[in-house]
């Protein structure tokens, strides 16, 4: 919306129907041009437009509504419209993202989140430095989101009320606002340097009063829009802090080019000393130009995180008996079945009709090279069709597929602070205070060692407000880590923690779960040794459950017509999942109840059951008991992972001590193991010896890692130091896991791990370069040997190359060879 504001004109505002009486905003929406009586009616009517205005205005009709007052509340958000777009459930309460647009330190982040979460209703807050997005969760039943809008816009930030469309719009619009600010800043600064030169030389060869007069009032002219326009941004976070009765970088940085304004105002108006209105335009040019590029990083880096969603298409061709019709992608229902045309994208998670197709799954994985898909494969919302025609059962709707889920929590992880970000941020805060202090204390020292210079002293304290700030120091931390997180996504890797990269980059041991992670965990049946009668009692019950051999032993049985209608005949009454073991049922056939156990050696040796002879073989043994009695077995043989033999290679490059924790029979295991080159290996574990044994190399001083994907590996995983499982996994695993690999490609565990280091590495540096700048800095400043224009450019410096270097992450993690 292009909006112009003039004088009064008799009208009407186009949103509350009230009379303009001072003020008149036209604002151009469409192609139509629309008139409001003050900035809060302007953002309400551009919120309801985007949600459909037509149909809430021809509702309102001719009724009057109270103008909008920001200030107060936003009580024209408060409908279902709003709530059904931009609010989700979250457990018990709701959750919304608002885009705070002005964020642009760590001081911004700490007084919003502060300000939110004391606020009775809000359950929690935390904002993104690198998107300026706050995740905020709340009660309903105590606060709506037009209080929380509000509480933003107390503390002078702008809250826009966030959705992934109209995202890149708005940051599109800040970027455009910010250059025209440094536009001006530039503007200024150039036209007072060539006053400033005929100044300079009248310093030491001499100038007449009148000339002198005219070139200062000259200057001040152009440094104003500078100091009022280019530095708006840095008054509000300094009028913030005043109101909030806190310390902020803005605090210092206006304080200081204040000071230096209104000193110029004071020469120029009295005649003694000399201005420095050069300085006040040419600090904000550089200071905002470094903004501008710390800006355009978030910008990329929330692009990124737009462009993972972006993967889906809008439209899709649902195929119906009646024919086919294009439909939204968004009203594609679990069960419909699409036609996805070669060189398209797969709407939503789903099921291949087709015989096969060849699918490009490198938006998740980072494997350039086409995937072969048969019939019943599952494929991932987001692959690319590659060679024919696709057929494709709906298993999922368009915003529960595995690509939506990454998005969300890829925010979630970008919200989540690492204790060293809260550490920095925390050290900033206090060395505001402290540098303001020791300002004013400069100032007096210098005050009373220049036998009263004004000008002298109020340069010095200037230089130390301005070249002190710790911008650097704030952004040295979550920089890095928006740059990692984005290049693990590339690569099909979701860092649900940004913690976990401390402890990635310090892994010295790496446990592996057999079945699923090393393994394809798509069983094969090499032997039965169970009566045909029993068969259906298996089927019915090993349809309830999600583990890969209960599903191959479906697959295995549903062919069997005569077994499928048996089952169908028999109720399950209870089941119970035993983790590391398999599964206890109650049935009922025939008005009989039955008690039936299925499941390893363990399990039936801790029920009391009497077993019999197994068969030989290497594989999974799947055992059957019906009342306590032992009635047979099932012998499964696994296909290792491809991959997954250069993968190991690869591992032991980075991680020394390598193992595989198993529930599975050891002929099983030792055979994975040798395939794979493991030397170290255990078998017939329980979840608490897997758990155990992670504690006791935890003892020993190791770094941990688990990757598992079963109910089995959850203890193990919550042990860990690091966590990692797909998102083929068990939902208990995927909760307890720090890392997931959105592929299950164990590819993207290699890349986690070298980025992992690399990115610690860049942290250290951006902090051991923000505490340089700041020790080196600081003393020159006080000792009066930098001008306040140096300690700009000095300060723009700093942070960005801070920014420089986080961003190189990039370019400096080592290559390395994927597996094929």
């Amino acid at each position: 919306m292009n909006k112009t504001i003039s004088e009064i004109t008799k009208t009407e505002c186009d949103h509350c129907g009230n009379p303009i009486r001072l003020v008149r905003i036209e604002a151009k929406v469409g192609n139509d041009t629309k008139t409001f009586c003050c900035e809060g009616c302007e953002t309400v009517y551009s919120i309801i437009n985007s949600l459909g205005g037509s149909y809430y205005y021809n509702l309102k009709g001719n009724t009057k509504l109270d103008p909008v007052r920001i200030e107060d509340s936003d009580a024209d958000i408060e409908n279902e419209l709003v709530y059904e777009k931009f609010v989700r459930k979250s457990g018990d309460h709701e959750e919304v993202s608002v885009q705070i647009t002005n964020i642009h330190c760590s001081a911004c982040v700490w007084i919003n989140e502060k300000v939110l979460n004391e606020e009775d209703g809000i359950i929690s807050a935390q904002i993104n430095f690198a998107s300026g997005r706050a995740r905020i969760k709340f009660d309903r039943s105590k606060i709506k989101i037009s209080k929380i809008l509000s509480l933003i816009r107390t503390i002078g930030y702008k809250p826009v009320l966030f959705s992934p469309t109209e995202g890149t719009l708005e940051k599109t619009k800040q970027l455009k606002t910010l250059l025209l600010r440094i536009g001006v800043a530039g503007f200024c600064f150039g036209n007072i340097m060539i006053l400033s030169v005929a100044l300079y030389s009248g310093y030491f060869s001499g100038i007449d009063l009148d000339i002198k007069r005219l070139f200062h009032y000259a200057s001040w002219v152009f440094a104003t829009p500078a100091y009022l326009y280019s530095g708006y941004p840095f008054m509000s976070g300094f009028l913030t802090s005043i109101r909030r009765k806190t310390l902020s970088m803005d605090f210092l940085l206006f304080l200081g080019i204040s000071m230096a304004y209104f000193y110029s105002v004071y020469v120029t108006l009295t005649d003694i000393g000399e201005v420095y209105f050069d300085s006040v335009a040419m600090i904000y040019f550089f200071i905002l130009i470094g903004k501008y590029f710390e800006e355009k990083a978030r910008v990329f880096a929330s692009d990124k995180l737009e462009s993972i969603l972006c993967k889906l298409p809008e439209t899709s061709v649902r195929v119906k008996d009646s024919g086919e019709d294009t439909i939204p992608s968004s009203d594609i229902k679990i069960g419909d079945t699409i036609r996805v045309a070669p060189g398209k994208r797969i709407p939503v998670d789903a099921v291949l009709i087709s015989e096969q197709t060849y699918v490009d799954e490198s938006f998740l994985t980072g494997e350039s090279l086409p995937i072969r898909k048969k019939k019943g494969d599952s494929i991932l919302a987001g692959s690319l069709a590659m060679d024919n025609p696709a057929l494709i059962l709906a298993g999922s709707d368009y915003h529960a597929s595995t690509l939506s889920s990454l998005k969300l929590r890829l925010e979630e992880a970008l919200h989540l602070k690492p204790k060293l970000q809260i550490l920095t941020e925390r050290i900033a805060s206090y060395f505001i205070s402290v540098v303001f202090g020791l300002a004013f204390l400069c100032f007096f020292v210098w005050y009373y060692v220049s036998g009263g210079n004004l000008e002298q002293s109020l340069v010095t304290t200037i230089s130390v407000l301005i070249v002190a700030c710790p911008c650097a120091l704030g952004i040295s931390v979550p920089t890095a880590l928006v740059t990692n997180h984005i290049l693990n996504a590339d690569k099909g890797v979701l860092l649900k923690n940004p913690s976990v990269v401390e402890s990635l980059s310090k892994a010295n041991t790496i446990f592996l779960d057999k079945t699923g992670t090393l393994t394809e965990g798509k069983f094969l049946v090499r032997q039965v040794s169970v009566a045909d009668d029993h068969l259906p009692l298996v089927y019915r019950i090993e349809k309830e459950v999600n583990h890969p051999l209960a599903k191959s032993l479906v697959k295995y049985l549903e062919p069997f017509s005569s077994v499928k209608e048996r089952a169908n005949q028999i109720q399950l009454l209870n089941l119970e999942n035993v983790p590391g073991r398999g599964v206890k049922a109650e049935l009922e056939i025939d008005s009989n109840q039955l008690s039936v156990l299925i499941g390893n050696k363990s399990l039936l040796e801790a029920e009391n059951v009497s077993l019999g002879s197994f068969p030989e073989g290497e594989g999974s043994l799947i055992l059957l008991a019906v009342g306590g009695t032992y009635l047979g077995s099932f012998l499964l043989a696994d296909e290792i992972r491809p991959g997954a033999r250069s993968f190991v290679s690869l591992l032991k490059h980075f991680v020394p001590n390598i193992s595989i924790l198993s529930g599975d029979r050891y002929p099983a295991v030792k055979y994975i193991a040798d395939s794979l080159g493991i030397e170290k290996y255990s078998s017939d574990l329980s979840p608490e010896d897997k758990r155990s044994l992670i504690s006791s190399a935890q003892s020993k001083g190791n770094v941990v890692i688990m990757v598992g994907d079963g109910i089995n590996d959850s203890l193990s995983l919550a042990q860990a130091n690091v966590s990692i499982s797909h998102t083929e996994a068990e939902d208990l695993s995927l909760e307890k896991s720090d890392v997931v690999l959105t592929s299950g490609n164990l590819n993207g565990l290699v890349h986690s791990l070298l980025s992992a280091k690399k990115t610690r590495e860049v942290i250290l540096q951006n902090i051991i370069i923000s505490f340089c700048y700041n020790s080196i800095m600081l003393p020159l400043a006080m000792f009066g040997l930098m001008l306040p224009v140096i300690c700009a450019v000095f300060m723009a410096c700093s942070s960005l190359t801070v920014l420089l270097n986080s961003l190189s992450i990039r370019f400096r993690i080592p290559k390395w060879k994927p597996s094929t």
